[in-house]
C-alpha cells in the first residue's frame, strides 16, 4: 500500500519521503530482513531543487498528534574512526540544542536539549544499506555501547568519506540524497535515527553552498536534527495523523520548507552554520 506521504513527495521538489509498507517491531535478529521502515530524505540540490530565498507562500506546519522529542538527547555514532570533524560534531550536538534555534522551537512544544560525546564504532567499515545501519544500532544497544532508545534520544549516524549508504527505496547517498532521518521500532520503543554521509566527494556542491565542508556538514546535520526533534516518528506514518507530528501537507517537514537556506546559531558560546528552519509565528525561515 503506498503511503500518503510518498504520494505527496512525488509532487514537490522540496522533499522525498517514505518508502512503502506497514511498520512492525524490529528486534536485534530481524531488523535486517524487515523492509517495513521508512525514512525522510534531504535531497541533493540540483536544477529541480534550487534553494529558495525565503519560505514558499502558504507554508505552515500543522500538528497531527504524533510525538516530538521534548528535550532531545543526541547520541552520535561514528561509523569508524575515519569520520571527519568528530570533535566539532560532539560539540555541535551538545550546543545547538541550547541555542536560539532551539528556543524558537518552543512554539512546537519542544524544549532545550543536550548531547553526549559520540561512540566510535570500529566494527563497521563497508558501504551499507539502511537495514544494516539499523542492525548495527541494535547490536550497540544490546552491547551497552550506547544508551537504549527512549522518548528523547536521537541517534545521528555519521559516515567517513568514500562510504555509500543505500536508503530503503534504493536511493544512494551523495547521488540522490544528502542525509535522512527515519524511525523503526525495537522492543516496543521507537528508535529515532539519522544517516549523515560525509559532505565531501559527491555531496560537495549539492548539500550546501558554504565554502567550508565542515559548515555544510553542520548545516545538513541541523536539518536532520530539527526534523527528528519536531517529527521523530515520520518513518512510521502512513496518514495525516499520528504518529506524524509537525508537517506541512504540501512542503513537508520543518527543514524541507527551508531546504538549503543557511544561517548561524550560537550555543554555549560557540557558533555553527545551520540550516534555517520554518517558524509558524514568523511565517518564514529563521535561525532563532
Amino acid at each position: 500500500m503506498k503511503n500518503l506521504l510518498q504520494l505527496l513527495a512525488v509532487s514537490t521538489s522540496l522533499i522525498t519521503a517514505a518508502c512503502v509498507a506497514d511498520a512492525t517491531d524490529a528486534t536485534d535478529s530481524d531488523v535486517a530482513s524487515d523492509p517495513s521502515t521508512r525514512v525522510h530524505m534531504l535531497p541533493m540540490q540540483g536544477a529541480e531543487t534550487k534553494v529558495q530565498a525565503a519560505a514558499p507562500a502558504g507554508a505552515h506546519l500543522t500538528y497531527f498528534g504524533g510525538p516530538v522529542l521534548r528535550n532531545v538527547h543526541n547520541v552520535p555514532v561514528y561509523w569508524n574512526s575515519g569520520v571527519a570533524f568528530q570533535s566539532n560534531l560532539n560539540l555541535f550536538y551538545n550546543d545547538v540544542p541550547v541555542s536560539p534555534l532551539y528556543s524558537m522551537l518552543a512554539q512546537y512544544n519542544v524544549g532545550l536539549g543536550n548531547g553526549q560525546a559520540g561512540f566510535v564504532d570500529n566494527r563497521a567499515t563497508a558501504s551499507v544499506s539502511d537495514a544494516q545501519v539499523q542492525s548495527e544500532l541494535n547490536r550497540l544497544f544490546t552491547a551497552g555501547s550506547i544508551p537504549l532508545p527512549n522518548a528523547n534520544n536521537y541517534y545521528p549516524v555519521h559516515f567517513p568519506a568514500g562510504m555509500s549508504i543505500t536508503a530503503p527505496d534504493g536511493s544512494r547517498s551523495c547521488v540522490v540524497f544528502c542525509a535522512y532521518h527515519g524511525t523503526y521500532v525495537r522492543n516496543g520503543v521507537n528508535v529515532n535515527y539519522g544517516v549523515i554521509p560525509d559532505q565531501g566527494g559527491g555531496c560537495a556542491g549539492g548539500c550546501g553552498a558554504n565554502a567550508q565542508r565542515v559548515n555544510n556538514l553542520d548545516s545538513v546535520a541541523s536539518h536532520e536534527l530539527i526534523e527528528a526533534t519536531t517529527d521523530p516518528a515520520v518513518g512510521l506514518a502512513t496518514v495525516f495523523g499520528p504518529p506524524l507530528a509537525w508537517y506541512d501537507r504540501t512542503y513537508g517537514e520543518i527543514g524541507d520548507i527551508c531546504n538549503g537556506q543557511q544561517g548561524t546559531t550560537t550555543g554555549n558560546g560557540r557558533s555553527y552554520v545551520i540550516q534555517l528552519e520554518f517558524s509558524n509565528s514568523a511565517n518564514n525561515c529563521v535561525a532563532r
